[in-house]
C-alpha cells in the first residue's frame, strides 16, 4: 500500500477493538489455549464474520500485533541510526516510554517467543549503534553485545511483568549504568 492510500477509519477502529479484546482476554485469563474467535468477537462487541474479514485466525491477529508493535518501536529508535543526529539523545527513554504507554499489550506480547526474539534483535541494534558511537570516542568494548542485550532485555521484561514500578527515565538511567560499566573499559581499570 502506498503512503498516498488512506485506510478507512472504520477498519482501523475495528482492528483496534479486536486487538484490545485480545489483550484484555489474555490479561484476564492468560490461557491462550482457551481463547476462541467467538470469545474475542464477544469481548470486542463485534461478530465473528467481521473478525474473519481482517484475520485468518487468532495467530494471524497476534502476528499482525507483534509486527505493528515492533514497527512502532523501530520508528521510536530510528533517530539513533540516522546520520548527523546527536547520539547523546536519550533514545532509551523514548524506547521505554513506548513500553510504558502500552504496558498491557507488552505484558501480553512477552508471552510470544517470536515477539521476544524480535524485541531482542531491536535491543541488539540499539546497543550496536551505541557501541559504534563510542568506538569513535576511543572506548574499547569488553563485554559482548549479546550479553548486554540479554541483561537489558531481562531488565525490561522484569519491569513490564512487575507493573512498571519505576519511571522510564529512572529505568533508562539504570540501564545506562549497565551499558557504561558493563560495555566499556573505564579509565580506572
Amino acid at each position: 500500500m502506498s503512503s498516498q492510500e488512506k485506510i478507512d477509519p472504520r477498519i482501523i477502529r475495528t482492528k483496534k477493538m479486536f486487538k484490545e479484546a485480545l489483550v484484555s482476554l489474555l490479561q484476564a485469563n492468560g490461557d491462550q489455549s482457551k481463547l476462541t474467535v467467538q470469545k474475542l468477537a464477544d469481548r470486542a462487541e463485534l461478530n465473528r464474520a467481521t473478525f474473519y474479514l481482517h484475520y485468518q485466525d487468532i495467530e494471524d491477529l497476534k502476528e499482525q500485533m507483534v509486527t505493528e508493535v515492533l514497527e512502532e518501536l523501530t520508528e521510536t529508535i530510528r533517530p539513533l541510526f540516522e546520520e548527523n543526529v546527536d547520539k547523546t539523545t536519550p533514545i532509551i527513554v523514548s524506547f521505554l516510554e513506548h513500553f510504558y504507554e502500552h504496558a498491557g499489550l507488552f505484558n501480553v506480547m512477552l508471552e510470544s517467543k517470536d515477539f521476544r526474539s524480535r524485541l531482542f534483535d531491536i535491543i541488539v541494534s540499539i546497543i550496536s549503534a551505541r557501541r559504534e558511537t563510542r568506538k569513535g570516542k576511543g572506548r574499547s568494548p569488553q563485554v559482548p553485545i549479546e550479553i548486554i542485550a540479554s541483561s537489558t532485555f531481562g531488565i525490561i521484561s522484569w519491569w513490564i511483568q512487575k507493573g512498571m514500578p519505576y519511571t522510564p527515565g529512572y529505568l533508562a538511567e539504570q540501564i545506562d549504568m549497565v551499558f557504561r560499566s558493563g560495555g566499556h573499559r573505564t579509565s580506572a581499570e
